[in-house]
C-alpha cells in the first residue's frame, strides 16, 4: 500500500465487499477451474459449455470465424473444440462469461461501459500477439486472459469512489490513473486487482499479472505475462486515443529491451483497429497455425 493519504478503509475490506463483484457467475467459475488445470480434458470443457446456451452460442459465432481457417460450419462445441483447440475454447469462453461482469459504467473514473470493455478487450487481443515475441507464444491464451481483466481492479475501486462521492478526474492517457488513485485512496488498481483476482480464484500468475501491469520490472518470476499485459494497454490507448508509444517513457525502454519495440507497438495498434477479428484470432490459435495473411508479419 502507497500514497501520503491512510486509506479511509483497508483495501482488503474494500475489495471484500463490492457486491454483485463479490461473486462470479457459476460458469466462470468452472472455466476458472479448468484454467488452473494444464492437461484439462475435452469433454470437460464441452460439458461446461454445452450446459450455458447463451456461451455457447457466442463461442460458435467466433468459431466460425473465416479467420480460425474454416471453411464449413461449426455447428456444436465439439467441432469447435477439434477447430480451436482446448486452450483457445476455454479463453473465448471465459471472456464471453466475463463480458456481463465487466461492462458496467466506471462513474468515478468517467469512463462509460463500451470504452472500459473496448479497452480491455484491445488490451488482451494486443497481449496475446505480443506475448509471442517475447517467446511463450504456447502461453498465446493466457496472456489474452490477462489482458482482458487486468484492470479488474478499477471495478472494485469504482464502487467505492461512488459510494464516498468521489471523481477521479480523468488522466490522460484515460486509464493510467494509477498515481491519482494512490493519492486519493492510499492504493491504486492494481493492488486492488491483484486482491479481487485472489478472492475470484484466479490462478496465481493471472493474478501477478493484474497486479504488476504497469510495472512488470517488479513482477515474481520472469514477467512475460506482465510485460505482455502492459504492451497491450498500452496498445489499446494508441489504438483509441491517437497516441504514441512514447506517452509512456519508462515503460516503452523496458519493453524496447524485451524485443518489443515503437513500431511493433504501432503496427499492432493499426492491426486491432483494422483487422480486429484476424487479431483476435491471431491472439488465441494453437501454436503452428498459420497467421491471417492480412496481419503484417512484423507484428508475429
Amino acid at each position: 500500500m502507497s500514497g501520503d493519504r491512510v486509506p479511509r478503509y483497508l483495501l482488503h475490506d474494500l475489495v471484500s465487499t463490492t457486491g454483485d463483484l463479490a461473486v462470479l457467475p457459476l460458469t466462470v467459475v468452472r472455466l476458472l477451474d479448468l484454467l488452473k488445470d494444464e492437461t484439462c480434458a475435452a469433454d470437460k470443457v464441452v460439458e461446461i459449455l454445452d450446459r450455458d446456451g447463451a456461451m455457447t452460442a457466442n463461442v460458435l459465432k467466433l468459431s466460425n470465424s473465416a479467420f480460425y481457417g474454416v471453411r464449413g460450419t461449426v455447428g456444436n462445441t465439439r467441432q469447435a473444440l477439434l477447430l480451436l483447440g482446448n486452450h483457445a475454447m476455454l479463453t473465448l469462453a471465459f471472456a464471453t462469461g466475463m463480458a456481463p461482469v465487466m461492462r458496467r459504467n466506471l462513474t468515478g473514473y468517467g469512463i462509460d461501459r463500451d470504452r472500459y470493455w473496448e479497452h480491455s478487450l484491445t488490451s488482451a487481443m494486443a497481449a496475446g500477439v505480443v506475448m509471442g515475441r517475447l517467446g511463450g507464444g504456447d502461453r498465446a491464451c493466457e496472456a489474452f486472459t490477462a489482458g482482458l481483466v487486468h484492470d479488474i481492479g478499477m471495478l472494485a475501486l469504482d464502487a467505492h469512489l461512488v459510494i464516498e462521492g468521489m471523481r477521479l478526474v480523468p488522466a490522460f492517457p484515460l486509464f493510467n490513473v494509477a498515481e491519482r488513485e494512490r493519492e486519493a485512496l492510499g492504493f491504486d488498481h492494481c493492488d486492488a486487482g491483484g486482491l479481487l483476482a485472489a478472492n475470484w480464484g484466479f490462478p496465481p500468475p493471472l493474478g501477478n499479472a493484474i497486479a504488476h501491469h504497469h510495472r512488470p520490472w517488479d513482477a515474481p518470476g520472469d514477467g512475460d505475462l506482465a510485460a505482455a499485459v502492459l504492451a497491450g494497454d498500452m496498445v489499446a490507448q494508441i489504438a483509441a486515443d491517437r497516441l504514441a508509444p512514447e506517452a509512456w517513457p519508462d515503460a516503452l525502454e523496458y519493453l524496447a529491451s524485451r524485443g518489443v519495440d515503437a513500431d511493433h507497438l504501432r503496427e499492432l495498434a493499426l492491426a486491432v483497429t483494422l483487422a480486429p477479428e484476424e487479431t483476435l484470432a491471431r491472439a488465441t490459435r494453437a501454436p503452428g497455425t498459420p497467421c491471417p495473411p492480412s496481419i503484417p508479419a512484423s507484428v508475429s
